[in-house]
Parts: structure tokens; sequence; C-alpha cells
């Protein structure tokens, strides 16, 4: 655990998911029953916003049973969600200590729910027989006796549902799904840290159950709520815009490496009387958390890698990281990079798939944590693989963070559309994927920016005109929200085109689109790319993030 939950005034963002969730559970209150399934890398905050929702939830007419699955171990589950569904029972009545026995708080309970005692009782019996399957099985039915002996709701909480399936016990997703289905008076809350799990079990296992379940996808913090987090996180301390702009594209947002660059910020910041952070104790702090071999990030990072640094560790696994950190991120060259055929490196990088330290898009692998991807190239690979293996290059790696602000301001300098149009011209009939749906980005061989007195466009506003191969994309670049009018205005705006040139009119929305101007967008059949969509391409191109800021 390189990281703890954390909740009440420490909490931070994700208000909106935290309004789901109170929305479905008042809802249930009023016999209409939504289950929701919380899906996020590691270290995204998902336990967090779990523990924050049941912090904050005060209805007395629910029961929330919260069970994080730590253990593939079947009696454990058993225990914990028992003990907590008697917990919660016990809790409106009197005060209870967290850490009682199950027998303990059975007893104290039996004269309030006595079959549900029963029942939890009987279920002990059956896992000590080794009736594994009964056991499991008529565990999920415990909420609807206490509905019936109490008369309140269950919400059900299951922090990383896809280790259900580790338990040995049979059918254990078919079981668990059949049981969801008919208690329509318990709503399940499920969350997973696993991707390539969590998926498979949504499309495989669990595929006619989850057509009723809400799906959230748990994203890094946008650009501006990663401004905002650096700013209380870092007070008393003031942070000058560009370094504020550099730690936000550097963290990609993720809250976790937000949190732990910003506590070591402040508290260095301090140390040295500083009452405006520099890029000098940004240096050092990066240094120490990513370069010293005991520092959380080099160690939280290490741990990712460890299969593959054992002495019986066998495979190109770490040299195709490496590749990839590089900026090698197709098939053919990273075979060629790492001397292997494309089959074998195939395999193995879908292993490291399976262990989510890569992900696919179209013919692209990509990292989908940048920091890891900087600490292989700059930190793994010049420290372990080097010649002069782990020869002390400390100063190196502070010259390394200062040309990277520097590098980084210089982007800030840009106008959007001047580096939309160097994304362009790499374009190369490549395969990418948007969310299930795919897309050739053409290869352009003329890329231009139209002057702003060539069309009715003005403000933030930029157009964009892309051709090549027969292949047109007409584009408007919009900084602000886009709404119905930058739609409008791009339709109206059109050039004409050859008549065997095939036209796409694309509305790059770098502050998004308002609801309105999605479906009208829909309706024109604009290809429409927002902030986080456009990063992504920036991103398998090799390029540094854009930063849509005041």
């Amino acid at each position: 655990m390189f990281s703890d939950p954390v909740v009440g005034a420490d909490f931070f963002g994700r208000q909106d998911i935290l309004d789901l969730l109170v929305k479905r559970a008042t809802a249930l209150q009023s016999g209409y029953r939504q289950n929701v399934a919380i899906i996020g890398h590691q270290q995204m905050g998902k336990t967090s916003i779990l523990r924050q929702f049941v912090h904050l939830h005060g209805d007395s007419n629910t029961l929330v049973i919260y069970v994080e699955i730590k253990l593939q171990a079947l009696d454990y589950f058993v225990d914990q969600f028992t003990r907590s569904l008697l917990y919660q029972v016990l809790i409106q009545r009197e005060k209870i200590d967290p850490n009682e026995s199950l027998d303990s708080l059975a007893a104290k309970a039996s004269c309030f729910i006595p079959r549900t005692v029963e029942r939890i009782h009987e279920i002990s019996g059956l896992l000590r027989h080794r009736h594994a399957e009964e056991a499991y099985s008529k565990l999920f039915a415990l909420t609807s006796i206490v509905k019936q002996e109490t008369g309140k709701n269950c919400i059900v909480i299951l922090d990383e549902f896809h280790r259900l399936g580790e338990f040995g016990t049979r059918n254990a997703f078919s079981d668990f799904g059949k049981r969801i289905m008919v208690q329509k008076d318990t709503m399940y809350l499920l969350a997973s840290s696993s991707f390539s799990a969590s998926k498979k079990i949504l499309a495989e296992k669990l595929a006619l159950l989850f057509g009723n379940f809400e799906r959230v996808y748990l994203e890094p913090f946008n650009f501006e709520t990663s401004f905002v987090f650096l700013e209380k996180k870092l007070l008393p301390l003031t942070v000058p815009q560009n370094l504020k702009y550099f730690l936000a594209a550097f963290t990609d947002g993720h809250p976790f490496f937000l949190e732990t660059i910003a506590s070591r910020l402040r508290e260095l910041a301090a140390a040295k009387s500083e009452k405006e952070l520099s890029r000098q104790t940004v240096a050092e702090v990066l240094a120490k958390l990513l370069y010293e071999s005991q520092g959380v990030l080099y160690q939280y990072f290490l741990k990712l890698i460890a299969p593959w640094v054992r002495p019986d560790a066998k495979g190109s696994q770490l040299l195709i990281l490496v590749e990839m950190a590089k900026g090698r991120n197709k098939l053919k060259d990273i075979a060629f990079a790492v001397n292997r055929s494309q089959k074998e490196t195939s395999s193995q990088i879908r292993e490291l798939m399976e262990q989510e330290l890569i992900i696919k898009t179209g013919v692209f692998y990509r990292f989908h944590n940048k920091i890891f991807k900087f600490w292989l190239k700059e930190v793994y690979a010049r420290k372990e693989l080097s010649l002069l293996g782990s020869t002390d290059k400390h100063d190196e790696f502070l010259a390394c963070i200062d040309a990277t602000v520097t590098e980084f301001d210089e982007l800030l300098k840009m106008d959007a559309s001047d580096r939309l149009l160097g994304l362009f011209q790499a374009f190369r009939n490549d395969i990418v994927e948007f969310g299930e749906r795919k897309r050739v980005l053409p290869h352009f061989t003329e890329v231009l920016k139209l002057p702003e007195s060539s069309g009715s466009l003005v403000g933030s506003s930029r157009r964009i005109i892309a051709r090549g191969h027969g292949r047109c994309w007409v584009c408007q670049v919009v900084e602000q929200k886009a709404g119905e009018k930058e739609v409008l205005e791009l339709v109206a705006g059109e050039p004409k085109t050859k008549s065997r040139t095939s036209q796409t009119r694309v509305l790059l929305a770098l502050g998004g689109l308002d609801e309105n101007a999605k479906l009208l967008a829909k309706e024109k059949k604009i290809l429409t790319f927002g902030l986080s969509r456009i990063n992504m391409l920036m991103d398998v191109y090799g390029k540094s993030p854009i930063l849509n800021v005041p």
C-alpha cells in the first residue's frame, strides 16, 4: 500500500461521482434500484470514493455493507461481509467497536435480527464442513432476510469485486449474478482497479446482468481540477503558473502522483523557508521520489516490474517496456528493437497488458501511466541498463528535470492550433480506437492553418485544413466550451473541395462541448475531439499534451 484512502476534509474532487452515488442511494428508498460499477486503474482514488460515500451516507433507513476483497480466501470474505452487516445493524442502536469478532456481534444482534443471525451461523457451519459453494450462495441472500426483519434496504459495496473469482468456488459470478437479479431491495456498488479483469467479467461472465449496471470509468483529474488540487495542497506556498501547469501535465492528473509530489514539495519548501515554489525545489523533490532508490515512486515502479526482475524471470518484457518508453509503440518497431520475432514480442506484450502496465489503442501500444514511462526512460534504463550500471548520475537527473520544465515552458507559449498542425502531419493512415470505435487517421500531405481573416471565426477559434490522398479534414479549433454556434460556423464555413476528395468536418473542442452541441454535431455528421482524446493522440505520436489554460 503506497497511499491510504482519504475521507472527510482530505477528500478532493470526484464530486460528480459522489453525486451519482447519492442519487442512486436516494432512489433505492423510492423503490428504484440501479446498480453501479466503478472501474479505474490502481491508485486512481477508487477506494477513497467508496469510503467517502460511506462517510457521507447518513440515511438510517439503509444499511451500507462495505467489504474490500483483499485475500484469496472465502472464509475471510464471509467473515468481513457478515461482520459488516451486523455492525451496520447494531451501530444504529448502540456504540460498537468495529473490531469485535463475528461471534460477539452475532450474540448482540440475535435479539434484533434472529433469522439473519441464524443464517450466518448456518453459513459458518457450511464453511467448516467444506461446503464452500453452498455457503457462498447463501451469503448474498442475507440482505433480503435483513430487509424482512428490519425493513431496511441494503447497499452492498464490494471493492475489487473481480477477485470474487479467486475463492475457488464454481460459477462464482453466475451465482452472484442470479442473486443480484432477484434482489430488488439491495443495491450493489461494485468497484475494481483491474481494467482487463473487470472488462472480461462484464463481457463474458456477467454480460446479461451488467446491462442493468451503470458503469463509471474512473479517469485522472482534468487539468483544471489538477490546478486547484495543487493550489490547495501546497498552501501556504505560492506556485508559479508555469510550474503548476508542468506538474499537472507531468502527473497527467493522477491523484496518487499529485498527492505524493505535492506533499514532498510542501515539506522541502518549508525546510528551505521558500514562500514561492522554485524550479530547483521541484527538481530536488522529483529526484528524491523518482531517482533515489528508496524514493516512494521509485519503489512503486520497481514493484510494477518485479515479475520480470527476478533471477528466474524469462522473456524480454523489461526491454519491451524500455523501448516503448523511448518512443517505439508499434509491434514491428518494438520487435525489431528487442531483436525478437513479432509473434514472440506480441505474446510478451499481451502479458504486459494483462498486468495493466500498457494498453493498446488501435495499432499503437502505450502507457496509461506517463510518469512510469518517464521513470523507465530517464531512471531505470540509465541506472540499471546502462554500461556503467548504477553509477551515480544524480546531477544529470536534476539537469534532465530542468530541461523538461524549460521545454514545457516553450510549448506553453505555442498556439494550440500550431501544435495540432504537427499532430496532423504525423498521421500515416494509422488505426486508432476511440472507445469501441476504430478510425483511420489519414496520411495528409498538406496541413495548413487558415488566416483568421479568411472566415467568420474570431476570438479563440482557429481553422485548419488537412489534405492528402483523396482525403480532406476541415477542422475548427475552439478553445472555450463549444456550443451550437461553433458547430454551425463549421458547417457554414465549409470550403469547396475536388469532387473525388472525401471531406470530413472536425470540431476540436479544447474546452469540451455542451450537450446541445454534441447532439447537433452528431446530426450534422461532424467528428468531435475533446481535449482528452486530442491528448491521447498527442501521446501515441510522442508529443507533449496540450493544456487548455487561460
